[in-house]
């Protein structure tokens, strides 16, 4: 989820930062994945999943790529899949904000000056945009892995963990123990380790950005 959330948001940050007929309306209409409850996404997500009627089904047997209806949240790669591609529409608008921020601070005479010594676009780009905004890349790669790592109600709504545990998470774990099975200690275990791992990677993250600002 966060590898193809970062490449479209950073895909779709460089074209929308860039001045033509009607960026502001299509960049808005990009962020409705992000202001949507994540249940209401999850709903759609199902029923566009679904097995019987489902569009995504639909669209693949009328391109000619499966002959009958796949079973995608009825097994468990499928599901995955189904959850992964949910989670990436509704984190792209998330990235490509953040980054789009990050592009608006590295000043226009940079390049101008790029252009004139002959650099080209692929050089421009990783020579000078990605490391002028590799802060803002931290945070968006760090702040991915968290929301992507608790995700909860996504998960719950379209899959509910299963089928079976193929699609479980530390959250949704957490809840069935606590208050399906009402195993409160094991519920609590796990949200502690859950709690654990996500400080260890903001501890990480605030190293290394100390680390560069010190520099």
């Amino acid at each position: 989820s966060i590898f193809f959330q970062f490449i479209i948001g950073f895909g779709l940050a460089l074209l929308f930062n860039k001045k033509f007929p009607g960026c502001s309306f299509f960049r808005g209409v990009t962020m409705i994945s992000w202001l949507l409850p994540v249940t209401v996404a999850g709903l759609l997500f199902k029923f566009m999943f679904a097995s019987s009627g489902g569009i995504i089904n639909q669209f693949l047997m009328g391109l000619g790529l499966v002959k009958e209806p796949l079973d995608w949240l009825l097994k468990p790669g499928l599901a995955m899949a189904a959850a992964v591609a949910a989670n990436i529409w509704i984190g792209i608008p998330f990235n490509m904000m953040l980054l789009i921020t990050g592009l608006t601070t590295i000043p226009g005479n940079i390049y101008e000056s790029a252009s004139l010594d002959g650099a080209g676009r692929l050089q421009t780009l990783f020579l000078i945009t990605i490391p002028m905004i590799k802060p803002a890349i931290m945070s968006v790669l760090t702040l991915g892995f968290v929301y992507t790592f608790k995700v909860f109600d996504l998960v719950y709504v379209m899959t509910g963990g299963g089928p079976g545990s193929s699609t479980e998470m530390l959250s949704t774990l957490a809840y069935r123990y606590s208050f399906s099975e009402y195993n409160f200690s094991q519920g609590a275990a796990v949200a502690n380790i859950l709690f654990v791992m996500l400080m260890a990677v903001g501890m990480i993250y605030i190293h290394i950005v100390t680390r560069e600002d010190e520099n």
